[in-house]
Order: C-alpha cells, then structure tokens, then sequence
C-alpha cells in the first residue's frame, strides 16, 4: 500500500492522493445523515426499544443493516462520482482524455450520458457492502466487548472499546471488500445513453451476492479480497 502511495505521488502528483476528496466528504454528508436518522427511527419505533432496557444484539444487527443500507442507497450517485474521479490519473497516464473537469461537471457528465439509472450505476453492490460493513462492525463489537468484560480482568474502558473496534474494522473490512471490488469495477464501466452497461459485468449488478459464493470455489478469488 505504502508504494502505491508513493508511486502515484511520484507519477501524478501528491495532491492526486486526495483526488475524489469532495465526493467522499458529500458521500458521508448524504450517508451518515440518512443513515443515523434511520437507524434512530429503526430503534425507537419498529424495533420498540424502551429507554432504560437493554437493547438486543439481534435489533441492534437488524437496525444497522437496514440503516446502512437505505443511506448507502441515496448516497451512491456520490460514490460513483468519486470513484471515477480517482480513475482519472490512471486515464492520463495512459494517454487518454480527461472525462471531468470538476465534481458538478462529472455530476451533468454521468446524467447527460446514462440518465438518471446511470447516477445509481453499481448500487447494488454498494448497498449490500454498506449493510455487511453495518452488520459486522456493530455484532463485533458488541459481542467482543461482552467477552472481555465477561472473561478477562478488562474493565468497560478506552483500552476494551479500542480493542472491540480494531475488532469490529477488521471483521468490517473482510466482510465488505468482495462487494468492493465488485462495486468499484462496475461504477467504472462505460454506459449507453439508458445508462446501461456496455460490458458484461453488468450481470455483477444484480447477481452480485451469487457471485460472491460462487466463486469461493474459484482458484482466483482472492481477486474479491483485492485492497
């Protein structure tokens, strides 16, 4: 990672590895504030916490999921506006045509090329990485935390909740990569005027989780687990 970093300082400039940085803060903006909304409604009203009881791991997974993934959903025009900025070194680097000028001219780009679909280009993937990514963080940590309480001499401290979130980032990490690098490579695909995929990856967008089991039996896998 660290040579990535360097050579892409060194070939297209050190600013380039902040290239994407006004989307992603959008991305967030849009996600964490529909996300946490829904969650708290989540909480509150359909899964019928009561203040001062305990609130069930199983409430606590099924409300991070769908929180996650209904804010993932209305964040994706963002996500794929960054992910195909950050392809724009790449792209001269190869002698190719810059495509944006700017994070609003690649905003009119993607929709004057592919429509309104084409701004939710790999939503799919994404909402289903946002949903595993909620589900491993919040059940990890919650349940690591437990078990340090339960079976060490670790008080309910800094040091436990910074061990329960190096936890519950890695388990994060694993379970969300695959649908990643799915997403990634379908939010890079060139687009018709309908916004439909021009390539055969295209079938990722709604298979994206039969993919993913299914090619655990392939020798290339790994290639899910790629960054």
């Amino acid at each position: 990672m660290l040579r990535t970093a360097v050579g892409i300082a060194h070939e297209e400039g050190l600013w380039m590895l902040w290239q994407g940085a006004t989307p992603a803060v959008y991305r967030h903006i849009v996600y964490t504030g529909v996300r946490m909304i829904t969650y708290e409604h989540l909480r509150d009203s359909a899964l019928g916490r009561t203040e001062g009881e305990s609130f069930p791991l199983w409430k606590a997974v099924v409300g991070g999921m769908a929180a996650g993934a209904i804010g993932q959903f209305f964040a994706s025009p963002t996500d794929l506006v960054k992910v195909q900025m950050q392809m724009e070194g790449k792209r001269k680097l190869e002698g190719k045509p810059l495509r944006f000028r700017g994070v609003h001219h690649a905003f009119l780009k993607i929709l004057s090329e592919g429509g309104v679909r084409g701004l939710w280009a790999g939503w799919v993937p994404n909402v289903q990485r946002a949903a595993l990514v909620n589900m491993g963080d919040l059940a990890t940590y919650d349940s690591v935390k437990h078990f340090l309480l339960l079976n060490t001499t670790l008080m309910d401290n800094s040091v436990t909740h910074s061990v329960s979130s190096i936890c519950s980032g890695l388990v994060a990490a694993v379970l969300g990569t695959p649908a990643d690098v799915i997403k990634t490579r379908i939010m890079n695909q060139p687009r018709d005027n309908q916004g439909s995929s021009l390539q055969v990856l295209e079938g990722h967008n709604g298979v994206t989780l039969t993919l993913l089991f299914s090619g655990l039996n392939n020798p290339n896998s790994q290639s899910f687990h790629q960054g």
